[in-house]
């Protein structure tokens, strides 16, 4: 069934940008300058709210509109809330990571291969 489909790359960028998930990401960020991660976490909540009412994306504020929210966001922010950098920090089993997904799609064909060799032997 994956080997017909189509992805439109486009698409699902933009739909990334639009879905706060690198939220977590300014959260954590915080926590790494010293925040509390239950007040960075309520930082990036209101970080969040101020965008939608604003109608934009986390990564399209600029320097100065970030740090109406905390002191401690630098221009290093942009770094961390980058989709593809929130996309490749995430290298856990399971995780979005390119290097991780091409892992588990090796896996996966492995698994394939020795699950049709197996139905030979019988």
């Amino acid at each position: 069934m994956l080997a017909g489909s189509k992805f439109n790359k486009d698409i699902m960028a933009r739909s990334a940008r639009g879905g706060y998930t690198n939220a977590t990401d300014l959260a954590d960020y915080l926590a790494g300058k010293g925040l509390p991660f239950r007040d960075a976490h309520e930082v990036a909540g209101r970080t969040v709210l101020y965008c939608l009412s604003q109608k934009c994306a986390l990564e399209d504020l600029s320097l100065e509109q970030l740090r109406q929210f905390s002191n401690l966001i630098e221009a290093d922010i942009y770094q961390f809330i980058d989709i593809n950098a929130c996309v490749a920090r995430r290298s856990i089993p399971g995780g979005p990571a390119p290097a991780t997904v091409r892992k588990a799609i090796q896996e996966a064909n492995e698994w394939m291969v020795k699950m049709k060799n197996d139905d030979q032997q019988i």
